[in-house]
């Protein structure tokens, strides 16, 4: 990787880090930008020359867990509800419990969950698809957030097969 991109990423991912540890501790609109660069140990330049808004790291974040996932997985979206597909989410998704709960705490999980939704969407090639058809995609990551809220907010004390094998039961509610 060229250098010059090496080093951006490494200050995109330390603006993304600074802003999670700080909102453990403040809402989003008490962060300023000082602060924030400050934490990430970066000039104040770096977060405009990357970045419109604190709101826009978090995309920035979430965007890159989730096409990391991707690499990381080769994608069944035909059988995207299997066992094993929601049980590595499960394990993915525990490496990232402390980022998720500082969104959960700073009750920006419509962030998270927007970003789910746009993954499955797009990874499954239905952006053109008539609506109906897109409904149990929706349904699958809805179900699947809640489940990953519940769980991360509650400080992740089941393992990913505990929790997994909880989600399949409420699916037969």
């Amino acid at each position: 990787m060229d250098k010059r991109l090496e080093l951006n990423l490494e200050v995109k991912n330390s603006i993304a880090k600074a802003l999670f540890i700080l909102l453990n501790k403040k809402t989003i609109y008490e962060i300023t930008i000082l602060e924030l660069v400050q934490k990430a140990g970066v000039a104040r330049a770096s977060f405009y020359r990357n970045f419109k808004s604190k709101e826009d790291v978090i995309f920035y974040y979430l965007n890159s867990l989730l096409i990391a996932y991707k690499d990381k997985y080769e994608a069944d979206l035909a059988h995207i509800a299997r066992y094993e597909n929601v049980l590595r989410t499960f394990s993915y998704i525990l490496t990232y419990q402390e980022e998720l709960a500082s969104l959960f705490k700073a009750k920006l999980g419509q962030m998270f969950l927007d970003a789910l939704n746009t993954y499955i969407i797009e990874s499954s090639n239905l952006k053109n698809e008539k609506a109906l058809y897109k409904y149990p995609f929706y349904s699958y990551v809805g179900a699947l957030y809640n489940v990953l809220y519940y769980w991360v907010t509650s400080g992740c004390k089941e393992t990913p097969e505990e929790i997994t094998k909880a989600y399949f039961t409420s699916l037969h509610l």
